[in-house]
């Protein structure tokens, strides 16, 4: 097995021949990857299906489990859109690395985020405990098959965690509004069709201002172009987009599958899911409403915050939501078929999650080795 540092340098080679790169972004995503074991899985997804079938190589030769996967699945990896009738639906929000794994994939790299998250926060929990949770909420998904709205209900767990990632509008536009972070770019500087795209998701009409992000937020795609187009309703009302360069999935970089491309918008079409009605998925694009009250839910890094009392409730609708994606290629009686062959083992999840997460801090280590600025955080363990 070649080393992290190996790895990374081959990733980024085949990047850059399929989009352009903003080299001081890359930069910034690797200082990122020094900043603790959770930032660092976050930023690797290649790196995770390359130790996927070494550490766990039972259920990655099970042929019949493989299906149309989230691929770089993890617990920050969920969020809030709106629908056409204007109702907060919640659930997974980015699908850049789409692709054809076993189904476990998903579930293992979910829970072992869990882990290092836990632990970045300095919260005591097994992985025994984890997988219990997220496993009861994709068993509840595969008999329960529906979308999650987040109900009306102030005391809901999930209204009350979805409340916590709501921004107040005016800082928010200041942030996307800022001249230095977002400046402004004329709309020939674009990439080739960028503003036709843009403005096919504003109504008609529309005259939107385009910008560049100097800083934009992230980890796996950090180094990868993205604009805005902001237009200005009335005063201090905007409606805005933005469109972030895609690329197919690490996979097929580990594949050698130079001619496949994003599996994004195949996924999207065969979930079960509410559509955001401005989520476009282009050829090498893709654009999505900025608002708010649109945002992704954070672990909390803080041991006593209150909203962890919610963190079982989380776990199970992570675990449903994960199923919604994996019905999009799988019957329930199939998956639910899968998982009682995979149950004579009855601690695969938990093997599976703890080598996995081990293997990640080995990897982890190195890279900060790397980087002896961020060298002290490399003792840190679940």
């Amino acid at each position: 097995m070649r080393s992290i540092i190996r790895s990374t340098d081959a990733f980024e080679a085949w990047m850059r021949k399929r989009t352009d790169i903003s080299e001081k972004l890359l930069k910034k995503k690797h200082r990122k990857m020094s900043d603790g074991a959770f930032p660092f899985l976050r930023a690797t997804f290649y790196r995770w299906v390359e130790q996927w079938p070494a550490e766990c190589p039972k259920l990655a030769s099970r042929d019949q489990d493989v299906l149309l996967a989230v691929g770089d699945l993890h617990v920050e990896n969920f969020g809030v859109w709106r629908d056409s009738q204007q109702r907060l639906v919640w659930g997974v929000n980015d699908l850049d690395d789409a692709c054809e794994l076993p189904f476990t994939s998903d579930l293992v790299r979910l829970a072992t985020s869990v882990m290092l998250a836990a632990s970045a926060a300095s919260i005591k929990v097994t992985a025994d405990t984890i997988c219990e949770f997220i496993i009861d909420g994709y068993q509840t998904g595969l008999v329960k098959a529906e979308p999650i709205l987040i109900p009306p209900d102030r005391t809901a767990p999930l209204t009350k965690l979805t409340r916590e990632t709501q921004e107040e509008p005016k800082q928010f536009w200041r942030k996307k509004l800022d001249a230095d972070d977002n400046p402004e770019v004329d709309r020939r500087d674009l990439p080739k069709g960028l503003e036709d795209m843009f403005r096919a998701s504003f109504r008609s009409g529309g005259r939107p201002t385009f910008r560049t992000q100097k800083s934009p937020g992230g980890l796996g795609s950090l180094g990868r172009r993205r604009f805005t187009a902001v237009e200005t309703i009335g005063k201090g009302v905007y409606d805005a987009r933005e469109a972030k360069a895609l690329v197919p999935s690490a996979l097929y970089w580990l594949r050698g599958q130079d001619r496949m491309r994003s599996q994004t918008a195949t996924l999207l079409q065969h979930s079960l899911r509410i559509p955001d009605p401005y989520f476009q998925v282009h050829d090498r694009w893709l654009i999505r409403q900025l608002a708010p009250d649109i945002a992704k839910i954070e672990m909390p890094a803080d041991p006593d915050d209150k909203r962890l009392a919610l963190a079982p409730a989380l776990l199970r609708l992570m675990g449903r939501e994960t199923a919604n994606i994996h019905l999009g290629s799988f019957s329930r009686v199939d998956l639910e078929k899968r998982l009682k062959e995979l149950d004579r083992d009855q601690r695969w999840f938990v093997a599976a999650t703890t080598r996995m997460t081990e293997s990640t801090l080995s990897d982890y280590a190195a890279w900060a080795e790397h980087h002896p600025a961020r060298k002290q955080n490399a003792t840190e363990s679940p």
